[in-house]
């Protein structure tokens, strides 16, 4: 028996899952038939382990909890090691005697070498297994999922907390129809806290901005020195942070010019080690990389790629060019919540003319801008549409604002909040 695993596994049994506020997440999603191998995948503390927590409570409705086991592979006690995991479910049968089925919920699972082997021969060989994986990499996502579980596997993105959940963190009764119901005040003071202080769980959770800031300052150092400096062996951590600061404090980036500026600071980097960084941030899905829309090849590789970050706490924290400006802030809360939605996310350039959002599936056109309360603003960001809407031949286009609603030249322009909370669904429905 592996004397180590088996006080994990004993300590999980004994304490069992915390406290803690549910997140939204369909669970009917995760089919009993045919049976998946289920990954959640998404960057350090946006709340994965919590939602395997929320799904093994609902299990233990269902079924024995001795059924039901969690093993967090960044315990430092657990060997990283292909052997850890073929030793998993031995140690278990041994503690606990075999059982009609076993429900094993890995976190961090990436950590241990050829994980993914010892995953598919168990979802392969034990018909009485279900596996549920989580991880703070790609590797673990439905784009690039070792090839030896596709078709095997199903992948849910987790990112920080969306508006509504942060709402119910805050003890935030939802009306039905906000701009009638005397809440509209607190909600848009709640929606700036959001924009400042994002969504990670633990720090929507402080109450104290300096303890807010040490929490995101640490996440920013554990994913760098974990996820990237460690899991990629990087020779020159401070290169890497270098590369940071800059993205952080650029709307922009080109390897070109990322090469040019780095050399300028005394850092003699190649485009192929920049790319390679780029790259890293992206697999532990802590910056996202946005390409301009263009059905050639060539210009989209060319084009400089627009940055955004997985929270806008890092930005606030971290960044000397964005932490006041609201307008960049809610930018990148719009794209990652297009990404919570599953969306294909691009932008579009011309000559003096700029869309954030290119949505091709849906060919749609999203533009955001803080305050378009002066009328050269307003025609500023209409005129980019408009550009956009007939370039592409497309019909949909909305301009996201901080509070002004109202519908111009077949233009929708909607509230923040509205478009966080999918106000149109709600009031349509009825739903609460």
């Amino acid at each position: 028996m592996n004397e180590n695993l088996a006080r994990v596994i004993v300590e999980w049994q004994e304490n069992w899952t915390p406290e803690l506020i549910e997140r939204d997440f369909d669970f009917s999603l995760i089919p009993e038939r045919p049976r998946k191998i289920i990954t959640f995948a998404g960057c350090r503390r946006t709340g994965k382990t919590y939602l395997m927590f929320q799904l093994i409570n609902g299990l233990s409705k269902k079924i024995p909890q001795d059924e039901i086991f969690y093993i967090n592979f960044e315990d430092e006690r657990i060997e990283k090691r292909t052997e850890t995991l073929t030793e998993l479910i031995p140690t278990i049968e041994e503690l606990f005697g075999k059982k009609e089925r076993l429900y094993l919920f890995l976190d961090e699972i990436q950590n241990i070498p050829g994980w993914d082997s010892w995953v598919r021969r168990v979802h392969d060989s034990r018909k009485d297994v279900r596996l549920f994986l989580s991880g703070s990499s790609s590797k673990l996502s439905s784009r690039e999922i070792p090839t030896s579980l596709r078709g095997r596997a199903l992948t849910f993105e987790v990112f920080p907390l969306s508006f509504q959940e942060f709402l119910r963190f805050k003890n935030f009764d939802i009306p039905q129809r906000v701009e009638f119901s005397g809440k509209k005040s607190q909600l848009l003071n709640l929606l700036r806290e959001y924009l400042l202080y994002g969504g990670f769980p633990e720090v929507v959770l402080s109450n104290d901005k300096k303890i807010k800031g040490m929490i995101v300052r640490d996440y920013f150092n554990t994913i760098i020195a974990l996820d990237i400096v460690e899991r990629y062996r990087v020779r020159n951590p401070e290169e890497l942070r270098a590369l940071l600061r800059l993205l952080l404090n650029s709307e922009y980036f080109s390897l070109s010019k990322a090469e040019r500026t780095m050399r300028s600071l005394g850092y003699s980097v190649s485009k192929a080690t920049l790319a390679n960084y780029l790259r890293y941030l992206n697999e532990c899905y802590f910056t996202f990389p946005v390409e301009v829309y263009s059905p050639k090849v060539r210009l989209r590789i060319q084009h400089p790629k627009k940055i955004y970050f997985v929270d806008t706490a890092f930005l606030t924290f971290l960044s000397v060019k964005f932490s006041d400006n609201i307008g960049r802030l809610m930018e990148n809360t719009v794209f990652i919540e297009l990404m919570r939605r599953g969306r294909e996310v691009n932008y579009a350039s011309g000559e003096n003319w700029e869309v954030d959002f290119v949505l091709p599936e849906e060919e749609t056109l999203i533009q955001v801008s803080y305050d378009v309360s002066r009328p050269e603003t307003l025609e500023r960001e209409l005129k980019a549409l408009k550009k956009a809407k007939r370039l592409f031949g497309w019909e949909k286009a909305k301009l996201i604002t901080w509070d002004i609603e109202k519908k111009t030249d077949g233009i929708e322009i909607i509230p923040l909040w509205r478009f966080l909370l999918d106000y149109r669904d709600r009031d349509s429905t009825g739903g609460a």
